[in-house]
């Protein structure tokens, strides 16, 4: 199966505060801060949502098709060189002329509260690409994750018409769209996948409670951090899935697109939603272990190990 993702390639920051951003801020004068939090420790790693996705599918053993624009300075040839030795397809790349990079800036402090702070240069220019071009493979699987507006909802509506399975992972840029551009962005999706937050926020942009988002999506997904994940299906209800428990917990920044990328993969392999959300948990627990979002460095025979032992569910990957 071909595996698509579109959404971000960026560059991050990571940030960690010893102390608590809440003990900060004053209730009565939220309108008006200004604060400085003293950081003890930084790294550069590579990031975006498109990107994470495509990273832990690549150690999964895929070599997913991105759909992204990069912009034409080092970053950018930086990324670019990355995917050229994973073997990753180009088709879905875009190098936007006389652009940066998108870069993120993400805070985390000792409770695992984030601030992120995003610029997404040539993120916002379209790549162009068009799913009808490609060769026609028995069977596909995209997911739209936070990327550039426009390209999110150009690549929904291609998906639509060529009746292209996708999730809609709407995520950090649901406040970007108005209330009908998330409709449009979310129709016909397969999976609806959000953490609790964005979810909520969802509704509120929309006004659709859960019954309403039900008439456009076939299944939903929200992610609880620590707490695992939930997965609701009409007319059976929710099913709570645990979190795996990581070796040691160093950072939580990009477990979410871990456990997308587990979750595209069980899908792509004909699994049954709870198991893939469970493989989903798996992968992600890997991912909190390392300070980057592709810092972490497994194995399908690892993660599948470590999934038996918790589950006690078997997967035959090929």
């Amino acid at each position: 199966m071909t595996l698509i993702c579109s959404g971000s390639l960026a560059f991050d920051r990571l940030m960690a505060y010893p102390g608590v951003f809440a003990e900060s801020l004053i209730a009565d004068k939220i309108d008006q801060v200004s604060l400085s939090f003293l950081v003890d420790r930084v790294k550069r790693v590579y990031g975006g949502t498109a990107g994470n996705i495509a990273y832990n599918l690549g150690l999964l053993g895929e070599k997913p098709l991105v759909v992204a624009s990069l912009g034409d300075d080092p970053d950018g040839a930086d990324y670019m060189r990355r995917f050229q030795s994973w073997g990753f397809p180009s088709a879905g790349l875009k190098i936007q002329p006389g652009q940066l990079t998108a870069s993120c800036t993400v805070a985390t402090d000792r409770d695992n509260n984030q601030l992120t702070f995003f610029h997404p240069g040539a993120m916002l220019t379209p790549t162009g690409f068009d799913p009808d071009s490609l060769d026609q493979p028995a069977r596909r699987l995209a997911i739209i994750s936070a990327g550039g507006p426009a390209e999110m909802l150009s690549l929904a509506a291609a998906y639509n018409r060529l009746d292209l399975p996708f999730i809609a992972d709407v995520g950090q840029q649901t406040h970007a769209f108005g209330p009908d551009e998330l409709l449009t962005l979310v129709e016909g999706a397969l999976i609806y996948i959000s953490n609790a937050y964005e979810f909520e926020l969802f509704k509120k942009i929309t006004g659709l409670d859960l019954d309403g988002l039900f008439q456009r999506v076939q299944t939903v997904v929200i992610t609880h951090g620590a707490g695992g994940s939930e997965l609701l299906v009409p007319g059976r209800g929710s099913q709570h899935v645990p979190p795996v428990p990581p070796s040691r917990v160093f950072n939580p920044t990009g477990a979410g697109d871990a456990y997308r990328a587990g979750l595209m993969l069980a899908l792509s392999r004909g699994e049954a939603l709870v198991s893939a959300c469970r493989l989903g948990s798996t992968v992600a627990s890997f991912c909190v272990e390392v300070e980057g979002t592709q810092d972490q460095n497994f194995t399908l025979n690892e993660v599948l190990a470590r999934h038996l032992s918790v589950f006690r569910e078997t997967f035959i990957f090929k």
